[in-house]
């Protein structure tokens, strides 16, 4: 037979229990936000750390094209002295590997339609054998890291030639 204490009994229990049950849901809910935010924190960083890591290659590799522009100029300009311009050529090559190593592409361009968000314009020219809006010339190479540009290529397009005034 159930007395009152009973009945006062098993409603406390249900009571308890009904709390005790809320407060574990709060806490599996806390657990779950934590564990989400603790995703997205672990997310940012890495994305931060990439973007950390491309600007400082970014920032490496800047300085040296310079350099590489030196060589390809002393190339260009060629040696009386076979043996110089062969180690300032293998130097080059050496260069150029090392920049393609550290995830360096060089932009092609000649003969390529002109792309401003690739290429410098220094300079036009008639088109010689190519379209109009047609990289001709290489000036400086231009070079990207990944999909980002290191620095755009400069270059010479070719243009139709101005109309000459004949009303003058």
């Amino acid at each position: 037979m159930d007395t009152p204490d009973d009945d006062d009994r098993a409603v406390g229990a249900d009571d308890e229990a009904e709390r005790l049950r809320r407060a574990l849901d709060e806490q599996r809910e806390q657990y779950l936000r934590l564990l989400a935010d603790f995703d997205n924190f672990r997310r940012r960083a890495a994305r931060e750390h990439d973007v950390a890591g491309r600007e400082g290659r970014r920032a490496a590799l800047l300085p040296l094209l310079a350099v590489l522009d030196t060589l390809e100029r002393a190339l260009a300009a060629g040696s009386t002295d076979r043996n110089f311009y062969d180690g300032v050529a293998a130097t080059h090559r050496l260069f150029v590997n090392a920049l393609r190593q550290a995830g360096a592409e060089p932009v092609e361009s000649v003969g390529r339609p002109f792309d401003p968000n690739l290429h410098e314009a220094v300079a036009t020219a008639p088109p010689d054998g190519v379209k109009p809006g047609t990289v001709a010339r290489e000036v400086r190479r231009g070079w990207r890291l990944g999909d980002e540009l290191l620095r755009p290529a400069q270059v010479v397009v070719a243009t139709e030639p101005e109309p000459s005034d004949r009303w003058r």
